[in-house]
């Protein structure tokens, strides 16, 4: 879990972000250290107070899906282009 980064990066001691979570400093220590895992009301209070997202947190691998990647790449050409892209492509297969 990326939560030791986290803490270490904003300075906070274990003891600090405790309380801010209404936990002692001995359970931070125990999630850092992998012999506890926090709930899940935990996790959203810390995502929410690092500003991440649980998966992050929890280090989840997000996987991407073709569908997701051919979308992403479209997403940086205009709406206008691609219309045009699309047209020109019609056309050529019009004169096949």
């Amino acid at each position: 879990m990326r939560l030791k980064e986290l803490r270490k990066k904003a300075d906070i001691s274990q003891a600090e972000l405790g309380k801010i979570l209404g936990v002692t400093g001995q359970t931070v220590l125990n999630w850092e250290s992998g012999i506890y895992e926090p709930k899940i009301e935990h996790l959203i209070k810390l995502a929410d107070f690092f500003n991440v997202s649980i998966d992050y947190l929890v280090e989840r691998p997000k996987e991407v899906s073709k569908a997701d990647e051919i979308y992403n790449e479209l997403s940086k050409i205009s709406y206008d282009d691609l219309l045009k892209y699309i047209k020109e492509k019609l056309k050529e297969n019009d004169k096949q």
